[in-house]
């Protein structure tokens, strides 16, 4: 008798657990940054590079993660599990930040990378990214750090360090990442307007 009323047991749990099997997660939504056209016509620059590479593009573990981060409060940050970057942030934040400088530097080419060695001549900008977020109301945050190496004979400029703070159109991930990708069009305008002086 008792194994006659496991087994009716098994039976009422079976459809529940199908039921449970069935259940699904959401889909992740992958996003990428955009490369931002400047905000006026860019001229050539007679200082600016003819070749410029992207040297190192150092960004803090908290934001070097698969997720889309947001910052709560000052000590609080969430992941968005299901909002999350299509490759690694470092690389499309290389490969934006190269569009935007080609876009604001006619007549330099710009290289995603650096590679191990640069040819003469070629200039190379570093980037140190101290914080690269939004916060509750959706306001980016892109605060780093560049260096230029201008290549044979230059010398080299100390770090300059530039705060760009994005409002966003609202508190979501598309917005969000909208604002991201302006404020890397921000940082370009700010490296190449450094570089012209």
């Amino acid at each position: 008798m008792d194994w006659v009323r496991g087994l009716r047991n098994a039976a009422l749990a079976a459809p529940l657990l199908v039921l449970a099997a069935c259940q699904s997660t959401p889909e992740s939504r992958l996003y990428t940054l955009a490369v931002v056209p400047p905000a006026g016509t860019a001229q050539p620059a007679r200082s600016a590079p003819q070749m410029l590479a992207l040297g190192s593009l150092d960004l803090p573990m908290l934001i070097d993660r698969p997720q889309i981060v947001r910052r709560i409060d000052g000590n609080r940050v969430e992941t968005l599990e299901f909002d999350r970057w299509a490759e690694p942030l470092a690389d499309g934040l290389r490969s934006t930040l190269a569009g935007d400088l080609s876009a604001r530097l006619p007549g330099t080419t710009v290289l995603p990378t650096a590679g191990s060695s640069v040819a003469d001549g070629t200039a190379v900008v570093a980037v140190t990214v101290l914080r690269f977020d939004a916060d509750a109301t959706g306001r980016v945050v892109l605060d780093a750090q560049w260096s230029l190496s201008p290549g044979a004979g230059g010398r080299k400029s100390g770090p300059t360090r530039e705060t760009v703070e994005v409002p966003s159109a609202g508190t979501g991930p598309d917005a969000q990442v909208r604002a991201m990708s302006q404020a890397v069009g921000t940082l370009a305008d700010r490296i190449a307007t450094g570089m012209r002086r």
